[in-house]
């Protein structure tokens, strides 16, 4: 065959397959669906601490009054329990945890003076107290602050906000801890997990607060996954001591401006000056197949530069109102490597910080309601159901 011949059999395989015709591509898109929910009626605010899909019960925490609420899936009172305070079989008057609903209708909680076990009927079953005195870690007992266990050891958000150094030395951020492991056996609490050299918390030079250091966390098999505040990047450690550094990967969070910092001589180590600006992360679950993290972007450059001029109350309200809901949460979905997905946008009925992935379902806090007063929450079942569509 010559090489004249040769081509033109080329080209006619080409014109061959370009005119068969092509099946389209195949991608996929997800989105949120609500299923179910569960109104509970109570005249007063309740965050999500707990929810036990195989008991249908759910576990709600006033934190206004200290009290504890155990429901059905109807949205009925079981259980209200109030052990706040310093009698006998009492929690003390800061919980360190969410408590959790256990496999036999117990609940399991931790507070400032150990480790507490509640039989079904509320009565205390079981107390440990913490060998040694620990101190005292900043939190919420709900559900973006939720307890994880991992082989008998629970952690959770550990932040101590002041010691011996102050957010202008470089000491402060080496020596900053994320989280906390507690060890109901040895009755322990031990800090971990550092801020990460090349974080822009430790390598910038510059001052951030308490809040902007802020972690989510989840667990992955063998593995802590973890997101310190305004700083996109998705940490992995080894669940085992020391906890070694897997793999850190940035999040491809869309349009996302990263916390800045302030300068050191121009920040004031006896003030909180948190800068909302900034894009964060709040809450970071895993499901199915999937990690899930709800964020916020932060702000354009406009409306930073516009923020950083305020000087007075009635010209931050006036700002306030100017960008209304430009920035909503949202939700990231990712791979369990932290590839990015996709957006998604997340229903006004659901609170961007407080939901739950029980039995391979997420359970979501409705979202509080600032104008109308109202004297129930819901809690709703969700799905993210994956619709193909052509290309």
């Amino acid at each position: 065959m010559t090489r004249t011949q040769s081509l033109a059999l080329f080209f006619g395989l080409l014109l061959a397959v370009a005119c068969e015709p092509q099946e389209k591509e195949a991608s996929s898109s997800f989105a949120l669906e609500i299923t179910d929910s569960i109104r509970v009626d109570y005249p007063g605010l309740l965050d999500l601490m707990d929810v036990d899909p195989a008991q249908k019960r759910v576990l709600l925490h006033d934190r206004q009054r200290g009290t504890i609420l155990l429901t059905d899936f109807e949205g009925n009172q079981v259980l209200t329990l109030n052990k706040q305070g310093d009698d006998k079989g009492s929690y003390g008057q800061y919980l360190w945890s969410p408590a959790r609903i256990e496999t036999d209708g117990s609940i399991f909680l931790i507070s400032h003076k150990g480790f507490f076990t509640f039989d079904s009927a509320g009565n205390l079953a079981e107390y440990r107290p913490f060998e040694e005195a620990v101190p005292f870690f900043g939190g919420r007992a709900a559900a973006d602050s939720e307890l994880l266990e991992h082989e008998g050891i629970f952690y959770q958000k550990g932040l101590v906000a002041r010691g011996a150094y102050n957010k202008t030395n470089d000491e402060y951020y080496e020596q900053f801890q994320l989280l906390v492991k507690f060890d109901p056996e040895k009755g322990s609490a031990e800090r971990i997990i550092h801020l990460e050299e090349e974080s822009s918390f430790r390598s910038s030079g510059k001052a951030f607060e308490v809040p902007e250091m802020n972690p989510s966390f989840t667990i992955l098999e063998d593995k802590l996954l973890v997101v310190a505040g305004t700083d996109p990047y998705l940490n992995a450690y080894a669940i085992q001591p020391p906890h070694r550094l897997l793999f850190r990967k940035s999040i491809a969070y869309p349009e996302y401006s990263a916390g800045q910092g302030v300068e050191r001589a121009k920040a004031d180590p006896r003030s909180i000056a948190s800068d909302e600006t900034a894009g964060r992360t709040y809450t970071l679950k895993v499901y199915k197949d999937y990690l899930i993290s709800s964020f916020n972007p932060g702000y354009d450059f406009a409306d930073r530069e516009r923020y950083l001029t305020i000087d007075n109350p009635d010209d931050y309200r006036t700002f306030r109102e100017s960008i209304g809901d430009k920035y909503p949460a949202a939700l990231f979905l990712m791979d369990h490597q932290g590839q990015g997905i996709q957006k998604l946008d997340l229903p006004e009925s659901l609170d961007h910080r407080q939901f739950l992935v029980r039995g391979g379902e997420l359970w979501w806090l409705s979202r509080f309601n600032s104008e109308v007063e109202e004297d129930f929450v819901t809690v709703y079942k969700v799905e993210i159901a994956e619709k193909d569509r052509a290309n």
